[in-house]
C-alpha cells in the first residue's frame, strides 16, 4: 500500500511540472517582446500562449482590447512579419525543436468572439 502511495505522490509531481517548459517560453518571450511594435506604433501584448506538440510548435500572442484592433492595423506588415519571424525563431530555440512553429495574433475580446488578427508557420 505504501508503494502504492509513493508511486502515486510520484506520478502526481511528475504531472505538475509537464508543463513548465512551455511556461518559462512563455515568461521568456514576455520579457524579450512585451510589445509588438514597428518603431512607431506599439501594442502591449497581454499573453503567449505555447503547446509544444511532438509534430508542431503553436504559439498564440493574445493582445486585449477593442483600441487595440486600430493599432494593429496601422503596424507595418512587413516589421510585424519579421517580429513575428524572430518569436519563432526564439520559441524553436528555446523549446530545442526545429519544428514548425504556427503562430497566431488574436485580439482578446471580453464580451464578443476572440478575432484572429496574424496566422503565419514559420
Amino acid at each position: 500500500m505504501k508503494k502504492l502511495l509513493l508511486g502515486l505522490t510520484v506520478l502526481l509531481s511528475l504531472t505538475a511540472f509537464a508543463n513548465s517548459k512551455e511556461d518559462m517560453i512563455e515568461t521568456g518571450l514576455m520579457n524579450k517582446f512585451p510589445t509588438l511594435t514597428d518603431g512607431q506604433t506599439t501594442i502591449n501584448i497581454h499573453e503567449y500562449d505555447v503547446d509544444l506538440d511532438h509534430h508542431k510548435i503553436k504559439l498564440k500572442v493574445e493582445l486585449k482590447g477593442d483600441a487595440t484592433k486600430n493599432e494593429y492595423d496601422k503596424l507595418d506588415k512587413a516589421k510585424l512579419e519579421l517580429l513575428a519571424s524572430e518569436m519563432a525563431k526564439y520559441t524553436q530555440t528555446e523549446s530545442g525543436k526545429t519544428l514548425p512553429v504556427y503562430l497566431e495574433i488574436e485580439l482578446d475580446k471580453d464580451m464578443l468572439p476572440d478575432e484572429i488578427l496574424y496566422k503565419n508557420t514559420f
